[in-house]
């Protein structure tokens, strides 16, 4: 999990610093198009290590989730029932599946929401 994240992180470092080199010889008069691409391409390298873990999170923390409940009756046999539908009740439905999403990270929001509507 950690390799293509740090592979992406260090491809941004020496984006990073190749934008740097070039900044310091733009006092030659060359073009600012290598250092901006540069400096955008190291963006690019943050944006995509980052979004690879988060994504790579989720999916774990999911399978995770589907491993221990299999079902929504599964699920239903393991929620405070009459405290779900009171939340549902006084504080609205995106209230009640965000509770139960807090309780239980790695469910899936179609679970949560079939869930809390279904108590």
């Amino acid at each position: 999990m950690y390799v293509w994240r740090m592979a992406l992180w260090t491809a941004a470092s020496a984006a990073a610093g190749a934008a740097m080199l070039l900044f310091h010889g733009a006092d030659t008069g060359s073009s600012v198009l290598p250092f901006l691409l540069c400096l955008v391409l190291a963006f690019v390298f943050v944006l995509a290590a980052e979004l690879y873990a988060t994504g790579r999170k989720r999916r774990e923390a999911r399978k995770n989730f589907i491993q221990k409940f299999g079902s929504v009756d599964e699920l239903r046999q393991a929620v405070d029932g009459p405290g779900l539908r009171r939340m549902r009740d006084e504080d609205g439905l995106l209230s009640a599946v965000r509770e139960i999403r807090r309780q239980y990270p790695g469910i899936p929001i179609d679970m949560a929401t079939t869930l809390v509507r279904e108590s």
